[in-house]
């Protein structure tokens, strides 16, 4: 690869020297370098990619796990893979420090790397109309007020798995399964395994837990009528970012929608390395 992109999180790198020292690294090795504007959390990342030249092969993307995966929504179907330097705390998803940026650019530039196609899940709403989010990590339907827990039934391809009296319910993809997820219980998933996660959040019963299903099911969670429920029951939010609220008898369907991300990972360190240094 020889034609890149960089972006980071304005946070994790506000003087730009980060940014800078890399296009430097990348000039001097006769590559094209377009800098993206830096990405400010909260903003659409969508836009900071729109003057991206249509011929860039990789985007280099400074900051941590939440910065990689907002960029990568951005850069989904398949348009420039995607490279994730760490300069956060955890940075699973990243491929590597930023004290091993430019020995991981190296092998980009001589095309040692690996190519891992990443989806992301798409949300059909009680209307039967998709909404234009997606969520690379999780879609999270919670309950939506305090002091109370919230009935959520879950089916998978219309079967009925379980019913969840708790704070709500997390549907996860791999990758999102050290965000979220894990912090409720749920599994640590290898990024290429074609499963979903579905992890109820603090259940009121013990026999509650956390499943794991094929990628190619349609998960559906819908809201039952609770001992205190309330208009607009559930919340409902992708990857974070807040989509809407639902009553008592809506649902949503989640399913791995077909467009993916390429992300590339270089050098020695494996995913369970990262896992055992960082856990």
């Amino acid at each position: 690869m020889k034609r890149f992109c960089i972006i980071a999180n304005k946070e994790k790198d506000p003087d730009g020297r980060y940014c800078g020292e890399l296009a430097q690294f990348l000039t001097e090795r006769g590559c094209t370098v377009w800098q993206c504007a830096p990405m400010v959390p909260g903003e659409d990342a969508a836009s900071r990619f729109a003057d991206m030249p249509a011929d860039t092969e990789c985007a280099i993307v400074l900051g941590g796990d939440g910065t990689f995966l907002h960029a990568a929504k951005a850069l989904l179907a398949g348009r420039a893979a995607i490279l994730g330097i760490n300069l956060g705390t955890l940075g699973f998803l990243t491929s590597a420090e930023y004290r091993g940026a430019k020995t991981a650019l190296e092998s980009v530039i001589r095309g040692e790397y690996e190519e891992l196609l990443v989806g992301a899940l798409d949300l059909v709403w009680c209307d039967g109309q998709k909404t234009p989010a997606a969520a690379m990590n999780e879609i999270v339907v919670a309950r939506n007020g305090f002091s109370r827990l919230i009935h959520l039934q879950v089916l998978v391809n219309g079967q009925v798995v379980s019913d969840y009296l708790s704070d709500g319910v997390i549907i996860a993809t791999p990758i999102g399964s050290t965000g979220y997820s894990l912090s409720a219980g749920g599994p640590i998933v290898q990024p290429h395994a074609e499963i979903l996660l579905i992890t109820p959040i603090c259940p009121h019963t013990m026999q509650a837990r956390p499943l794991a299903v094929s990628n190619r099911d349609r998960i559906t969670v819908r809201v039952l009528r609770g001992s205190r429920s309330i208009p607009g029951e559930a919340l409902v939010s992708a990857d974070g970012d807040e989509i809407g609220l639902l009553d008592v008898g809506q649902e949503i369907t989640i399913y791995r929608g077909d467009a993916t991300a390429r992300v590339l990972n270089v050098g020695d360190v494996t995913f369970w390395d990262r896992v055992k240094s960082k856990l």
